[in-house]
């Protein structure tokens, strides 16, 4: 499975190479966690930020929330979207797009909260 990921940028310094896009091949099959962890994010993919905490959202190329990353988190949380297979994100040309979704220091645990359905 192809992964095209990009990310927000951090700070107007950051800027200098937006939209972070990189390319990665992973095993087909894999669910947004099992993906995520197999990119090893939260890092070494992610910046870190002063003081220990930033909240990250992963989102498929139709806007939907996958799961909830922290930088004082050990693993991503998935949201109901991201489970099952991510092959059902791909596009007509067979890659799956995530993108990172900064959201500052935002708590976490809330952002998660906010997004889960119903």
């Amino acid at each position: 499975m192809r992964i095209l990921l990009t990310r927000d940028s951090v700070s107007a310094g950051d800027d200098a190479d937006a939209p972070h896009a990189e390319a990665v091949t992973l095993p087909d099959g894999l669910d947004a966690p099992a993906a995520l962890a197999a990119l090893g994010l939260p890092r070494p993919r992610l910046p870190l930020i002063g003081g220990g905490r930033a909240t990250w959202v992963v989102r498929g190329a139709d806007g939907s929330a996958l799961a909830v990353l922290a930088q004082q988190w050990p693993q991503p949380r998935p949201l109901p979207a991201g489970r099952g297979p991510l092959e059902h994100l791909a596009g007509a040309d067979g890659a799956v797009r995530l993108h990172l979704e900064y959201r500052r220091q935002t708590d976490p645990v809330a952002e998660y909260e906010r997004l889960l359905p119903g």
